[in-house]
């Protein structure tokens, strides 16, 4: 028989007013967040999804910020790059008319006087920094400046003249993740986009018989090409051309000897795989060393063999070149070499525009795409986690008359005091 006692009803009572209670004050912590999730247990699944939506949001708006600095950037080299094509339209003229046979040697020095302040201000913007004090051409060492310049004595020249530009700068560049997976570089190496001409490195090393010792490896342009123990010079070339890079190697059919030669305009960098680069502690390799073509000290892109005939010059090349044809007054030269340089300068600088102006156009693509993804994925997290203000109210207002009502019966239902039992 079970026994039912005034003190079990007060519990029982007490229980489910402190029930009632705790309802009402997680609904208003509820109301007070705008969430309709309080804890974990509330909504297990649309709490486990809005995380993941949480996230994704957050992973946009990042893509979104890198994508919007990305396209600054490049409209900023852009606009540097385009000063610098204007400035080689100028000096094209200068070697047009210095071709001609009009002028007198006077006249020409004149010229040359302007192409040197001319190169100066090319110069000057290579050396541009971005909106942030890094340097824009500079690749990986954004706070080093990327050009050298060399000053010296020119024939024809009065005073000390520009006569060589060095490279500092690094190959590659940071990368920003624009999507999933896709990285833009922000800043482009100065030994790209300020080149004129193809080089081409040409090793007089006879290499019919060349064979490599050991499994090794070359870098060139920045990608590791791995060669493996027995690989005839043929095998290497043929590596070099299915590796990507914007070279392509061959054999010299007269002296058997490994040549590169660069598909677009740019400075290669050729280096045999250092010491220690693969994580073994190896020597390092010495291929291209053997194959003649570059040296055994020194680094890329200044490294090249005292033997091997290196040809292609920078911007910079072709207008001190210019610059000295003129001050010698040959006009063959001025007409010719110099003239084809500068040609070649143009078309580099008019390709490195275009490069620029599509991967703004890709950012800004990829910006659309984000402001229409962000917007849609929140509208996925607002549905799992937004509360639905105008039904948290009319809950709290059942529980409140509920919680009302049921404290009027328990004080009609247990009305007694100690003053009753002392009456």
């Amino acid at each position: 028989m079970q026994r039912v006692s005034t003190d079990m009803m007060n519990d029982d009572m007490q229980f489910w007013l402190r029930r009632r209670e705790l309802d009402m004050s997680s609904l208003e912590t509820k109301m007070a967040r705008q969430s309709r999730i309080d804890e974990l247990r509330d909504h297990p699944l649309a709490a486990a999804r809005a995380v993941r939506y949480d996230s994704v949001v957050q992973r946009l708006d990042r893509y979104e910020k890198n994508a919007v600095y990305a396209d600054d950037q490049y409209k900023v080299s852009e606009d540097y790059v385009r000063q610098a094509t204007d400035i080689m339209q100028r000096i094209r003229e200068i070697a047009v008319q210095g071709a001609n046979g009009v002028y007198n040697r006077e006249d020409q020095k004149y010229m040359a006087k302007e192409v040197d302040q001319l190169l100066g201000e090319i110069v000057s913007i290579s050396n541009s920094r971005g909106p942030d004090g890094s340097y824009l051409f500079s690749g990986d060492k954004s706070k080093t400046a990327p050009f050298r310049v060399v000053m010296g004595n020119a024939p024809g020249a009065a005073g000390a003249v520009v006569t060589g530009v060095q490279y500092l700068g690094a190959l590659g560049g940071p990368e920003a993740e624009v999507s999933e997976g896709s990285y833009m570089p922000l800043s482009q190496p100065g030994s790209d986009i300020f080149w004129a001409e193809k080089q081409q490195a040409m090793s007089s090393y006879d290499a019919r018989n060349w064979r490599a010792l050991s499994d090794t490896g070359i870098i060139i342009d920045g990608k590791r090409i791995d060669i493996k123990a027995g690989d005839t010079v043929y095998a290497v070339a043929a590596k070099i051309n299915s590796s990507g890079v914007a070279v392509k190697a061959s054999i010299d059919p007269r002296t058997f000897g490994l040549d590169l030669e660069a598909t677009i305009a740019h400075q290669i960098r050729a280096e045999d795989l250092p010491a220690g680069a693969d994580g073994s502690g190896s020597p390092g390799g010495t291929v291209l060393r053997d194959l003649g073509l570059v040296a055994a000290s020194g680094k890329a892109p200044d490294n090249w063999a005292p033997s091997a005939r290196v040809t292609g010059g920078s911007l910079f090349d072709v207008v001190m070149r210019l610059r000295d044809s003129l001050n010698r007054g040959d006009n063959l030269e001025t007409g010719g070499l110099a003239l084809s340089g500068v040609d070649a300068g143009l078309d580099n600088l008019n390709r490195r525009v275009a490069q620029l102006g599509d991967r703004s156009e890709r950012l800004q693509t990829i910006e659309a795409r984000l402001n229409r993804e962000i917007p849609d994925t929140t509208k996925l997290l607002a549905d799992e986690t937004d509360l639905d203000v105008t039904k948290a109210i009319t809950d709290y207002k059942m529980l409140d008359f509920a919680h009302r009502a049921a404290l009027g019966f328990a004080g009609r239902l247990f009305p007694q005091t100690l003053l009753d039992f002392l009456r």
